[in-house]
């Protein structure tokens, strides 16, 4: 028996066909920070990434996230439309606890 809305979802939303590099990664952390607006994919180039979702930066212990705004603390979901790849970065402003 398959699921109903998994099956609909997967019509929908993007699938994505491998990870990026940790190189390309920390790129598209560094892009992201400096623009949030303008976030290159580091093999496919300009107007191909975006912004899936914003979520909390802590996973709770079922291993799932909350949505959130891109406000304080928060993580980035983006995707690429041409190399259908897909990242998370802790994109929000990260405090420093050591004393």
């Amino acid at each position: 028996m398959s699921n109903r809305i998994e099956k609909e979802l997967s019509d929908t939303l993007p699938q994505p066909k491998g990870p990026f590099t940790d190189a390309e990664a920390l790129e598209l952390l560094m892009s992201y920070r400096k623009d949030p607006s303008d976030v290159p994919c580091p093999l496919c180039g300009p107007n191909t990434i975006e912004v899936l979702a914003f979520i909390e930066p802590q996973i709770d212990p079922n291993g799932f996230a909350s949505v959130t705004h891109p406000e304080g603390e928060y993580a980035a979901a983006l995707y690429c439309h041409k190399c259908f790849r897909a990242v998370g970065i802790l994109a929000g402003a990260m405090r420093d606890d050591r004393v």
